[in-house]
This record gives C-alpha cells, sequence and structure tokens, in this order.
C-alpha cells in the first residue's frame, strides 16, 4: 500500500490553489517529503501502539499451550495549531511591476514556507523549539528505556549537533493532520491596522494612534507527531566540530543502526550540512589515494537526508 505524505494529506481538502503552493514548498522540506502523514478528525485523539509481544511456542499436538496476549497502550497525541496568518501592506503590493495578485501570492508561499520549516524544527526538537508545538524526537527517544536509543558522542559540546534514524509508518512515526487536513484559509481582506506609540518624553510624552492599509489573510492548520514504536527513533547526539572532539563517522552510524532490531531498521537518517561534510571528510580520510569521498547520499541502504532544521 502507498504511503501518503503530507503533500498527499493536504490535498483533500485544501483549494486547488492553495494545494499547488503547498506542492511547490513540500519540495524544499525533506522531513514532509520523508514522514508518511495521516488525516485526523480530531485535534486530539487517542491511537494503539504495541508496547510488548505476546508469547506464542509450539505445542504437542495432544497437549495445551498457555495463551497470552499483547501489551497494548493508548497514546494521546495531541495536534497543534500551525499558524501562517500573514498581512501585507497595500502600498508595497500597489508597488509590484507583476501586480497586486502576485504579491499575495509570494506572501503566501513565503509564509507557508516558514510556517513548515518551523514544523520540521518541532518534529526534532520539540517544545525546545517552540512551546506552543507538539513534543518532538528529541524527548521522545530520551524517553525510551532510560536513553537506550541515545549515542551520546561526547560528554559536553559547545557547538552539538545530533543525527536521527527514523522510521516511518503508522505502526512507527506519522505526522497527522488534524481536522483532515483542512486549513484555515480565509479571504485576503483589506484592512486598516492601527498601533498606539508614545511621542516625546517626561511630562510631555503623548500616546498617538498610527495606522495603515494591510491585505490579510488567516492561513493555519492543526498538525502532531504521531509515534507508535519506541524503536521509531534513535540518535546520536553532542557531534562537534572542534578540535579534540568527536565528529560524524560510520563508526557512530553503525552504532546507531545497531539500536533497532533487524525486523525494523529505520528507513532514513537525517542530519545537519555540517554533519554530512564530517560524514564525507571521515570517508575521505581512509582513501588510499586521498581522493575526496563520493556523494554519501545513503549509509548501508538507508538514505541520508540534509536537513536545515537540525543545528
Amino acid at each position: 500500500m502507498a504511503i501518503m505524505t503530507s503533500a498527499d494529506v493536504l490535498k483533500i481538502n485544501n483549494s486547488e490553489e492553495l494545494v499547488g503552493v503547498i506542492d511547490d514548498v513540500v519540495k524544499e522540506i525533506p522531513e514532509l517529503r520523508f514522514f508518511a502523514a495521516s488525516p485526523v478528525t480530531k485535534n486530539t485523539f487517542k491511537t494503539l501502539a504495541v508496547e510488548t509481544l505476546p508469547t506464542v511456542g509450539f505445542r504437542d499436538p495432544a497437549g495445551l499451550r498457555t495463551f497470552d496476549t499483547v501489551g497494548l497502550a493508548n497514546h494521546e497525541i495531541a495536534c497543534k495549531y500551525l499558524d501562517a496568518s500573514w498581512t501585507l501592506p497595500v502600498a508595497i503590493a500597489q508597488q509590484c511591476d507583476w501586480g497586486e495578485d502576485f504579491a499575495k501570492a509570494l506572501e503566501t508561499k513565503a509564509h507557508l514556507k516558514s510556517a513548515f520549516f518551523a514544523l520540521s524544527k518541532q518534529i526534532w526538537t520539540g517544545t525546545s523549539n517552540d512551546a506552543n508545538g507538539f513534543v518532538g524526537f528529541d524527548a521522545l527517544i530520551a524517553a525510551v528505556d532510560s536513553g537506550a536509543m541515545v549515542i551520546t558522542a561526547n560528554e559536553s559540546a559547545s557547538d552539538a549537533s545530533s543525527v536521527y534514524a527514523v522510521r516511518t509508518g503508522i505502526d512507527s512515526a506519522q505526522l497527522a493532520w488534524g481536522s483532515n487536513g483542512q486549513f484555515d484559509e480565509g479571504d485576503i481582506l483589506e484592512q486598516m491596522l492601527y498601533t498606539q506609540e508614545t511621542e516625546g518624553s517626561g511630562s510631555g510624552a503623548t500616546t498617538v494612534t498610527k495606522g495603515a492599509w494591510h491585505y490579510a489573510q488567516k492561513l493555519g492548520g492543526w498538525v502532531g507527531l504521531q509515534v507508535t514504536s519506541k524503536y521509531a527513533a534513535a540518535k546520536i547526539e553532542k557531534l562537534s566540530a572542534t578540535s579534540g572532539k568527536v565528529g560524524l563517522d560510520d563508526d557512530l552510524l553503525y552504532q546507531l543502526i545497531e539500536k533497532f532490531p533487524a525486523s525494523v531498521k529505520p528507513n532514513g537518517i537525517f542530519m545537519s550540512r555540517r554533519s554530512f561534510s564530517q560524514l564525507r571528510q571521515s570517508r575521505t580520510t581512509y582513501s588510499p589515494v586521498g581522493a575526496p569521498a563520493p556523494y554519501p547520499d545513503n549509509f548501508e541502504g538507508i538514505p541520508i537526508y540534509v536537513s536545515d532544521a537540525i543545528a
């Protein structure tokens, strides 16, 4: 069965015009291209997760076997509101040689791109990125069996970065788009925006009201991270580029993959541009002729994704 991505989900209940912009923006966000996604009716919902497998085995044809049940848990998933609403001064839009409609479309695309980039950062660092968003992989990974899915490269690193191995799907990790994936897409309105400013100082200070006409549009949607397996992700933390500190290399990636059972290997590895460069340089070091290593687009067949959402 084909896996739906965010672009697929957001095509269902949004306008053709908005879907066209979303398609363009999603191409630039590796997390939204990679992670499976699903529309959900409610913005807070519960999902079943398998925590322990049942005990089964062989039995004598004339004998009996003890029956066991699978260990299930209800996980509550809370979608959070991702706000891409915008305003644009009318006078600025009127100066656009390509027309006011082009200026408005540019504003919509820029805000959606920023919103989806904020979403990609939230996936990894969670509430450390934005306290109003959902819990991300950093906290979820750390909570698994007292850090069993974490490799610490250095005890400390002022320039710390992380690398994540992740598995996506309904049985591991996916994005959940609330309200069936429908964005709040309001009409573009022309309205006066006011602000109050203080002029002067001391006893002569006065409060004045200023304003200007703006175009404005309400734009946003509900999204959350649904994780249903403790083997959905693992990470290498505190990687450094400081001399004498440990950076990314193949040995660490092998240790990372060993965190997963053979039957649930990750299907994506995400890293920063710096970690990507460290990996390539580590491979160059071992070249017998010192030639630059080829572009590392995978590790043991697992695709590598470079993301600006990872510091």
